[in-house]
């Protein structure tokens, strides 16, 4: 759990860069990383509040919310980005129907469990990896910027030559 915290801190703060870098440009790649923030926090207390697995009745709702706001976001500026999100959720939502559906039918076995956590969290990996790459393709975009805007101004070391 502290390495998924982890790299949506990184995401979130990539992303609020960005944001802050061109805030017209990157607003909604800065609301898609916060929501995604919240529901992340939201999830896990709810894992340690009710345990497992009674939390995945909870993380269709989580997840079917954070699909509609993506959803919209893309009818307004259609971004590639905004795809692989909503079509991660939507991979995401049929997983949990899948597994509610059996475990209460009573045929969700640990294995079952097991690989149903794992592809949620591939999924999870998916919408980090899309969100990053964007935040931190604007950072390397602006690293290159500021590097060839520096290529006329001597360097300290040729000064003396």
């Amino acid at each position: 759990m502290l390495i998924y915290m982890a790299a949506t801190v990184a995401v979130f703060v990539a992303c609020f860069l960005a944001y802050r870098s061109r805030p017209e440009k990157y607003a909604d790649l800065m609301g898609v990383s916060a929501l995604l923030s919240v529901v992340f926090v939201i999830n896990n207390l709810l894992v340690t509040l009710y345990g497992f697995p009674e939390v995945i009745l909870a993380a269709p709702i989580l997840d079917a919310f954070l699909a509609v706001m993506i959803y919209r976001a893309w009818l307004a500026s259609r971004e590639s980005w905004k795809v692989v999100m909503v079509g991660a959720l939507v991979a995401q939502l049929m997983l949990h129907v899948v597994a509610i559906s059996m475990w209460k039918l009573s045929a969700l076995t640990q294995h079952g469990l097991y690989l149903y956590v794992v592809a949620v969290n591939a999924f999870f990996i998916v919408q980090l990896l899309a969100l990053g790459c964007v935040g931190v393709g604007h950072g390397l975009d602006r690293l290159r910027a500021y590097l060839s805007s520096r290529r006329g101004v001597p360097f300290a070391a040729d000064a003396h030559q």
